[in-house]
């Protein structure tokens, strides 16, 4: 399930499955890339806060382009992936 925090900008990931976990992940990913594309200086932070509760957010911390994963469920916050998009130029 999606919870939108702040529009196209924020959401709470929760559920049950994995495959539900990641197909909601996925869709707040793609929202979260289109409005990253119209300010063209965030990139897409994926956080893991416990089993099943994720968060995505635009992040100044992440160069536009790129989208992270970060896990804070056993050793704090630690960076487990990040992973370069191809964001077309819009011009």
């Amino acid at each position: 399930m999606i919870t939108t925090i702040e529009l196209d900008r924020y959401f709470h990931i929760t559920g049950r499955s994995r495959a539900e976990i990641e197909e909601s992940i996925n869709t707040a990913v793609e929202t979260a890339r289109v409005h990253s594309m119209r300010e063209r200086w965030q990139g897409i932070l994926v956080t893991r806060h416990e089993p099943g509760l994720y968060t995505v957010n635009l992040s100044g911390d992440v160069p536009y382009g790129v989208t992270m994963e970060r896990d804070l469920c056993s050793t704090g916050a630690r960076t487990y992936g990040d992973t370069e998009t191809a964001i077309p130029s819009v011009e």
